[in-house]
């Protein structure tokens, strides 16, 4: 009997260790995969300046300085979001949406 209950809590100490061996593993994943995200802020700081009111020139040089856009792209992203820049927000979100729409896939989100 002692034997049998020796084993039970064995079993048990081994199933806790390898639950909690399982979720550190899940949790670095989760941090990993987060850090592959390749949003760049700059992209949240050029939305912000273009809602604030910023000239339109100024949000394209924000822009220019990010890595993912080329001029043209950039000419499209600020032709997009103008005419909503009279929206609440300020054109915030258009601004957002027609980087995704640049980028072909919705990577930012207001």
């Amino acid at each position: 009997m002692e034997l049998w209950l020796r084993n039970i809590g064995l079993v048990s100490v081994v199933s806790v260790v390898l639950v909690m061996i399982q979720k550190a593993y899940r949790r670095l994943e989760l941090l990993r995969v987060q850090q592959c995200s390749y949003e760049n802020s700059g992209v949240y700081a050029a939305a912000a300046k273009f809602a604030g009111g910023a000239a339109a020139g100024e949000v394209r040089a924000q822009l220019a300085a990010s890595f993912e856009f080329n001029p043209q792209e950039i000419e499209r992203i600020v032709d997009w979001a103008l005419p909503h820049r009279m929206e609440p927000d300020g054109g915030y979100n258009a601004f957002l949406q027609g980087v995704n729409r640049v980028l072909g896939e919705e990577i930012y989100r207001s």
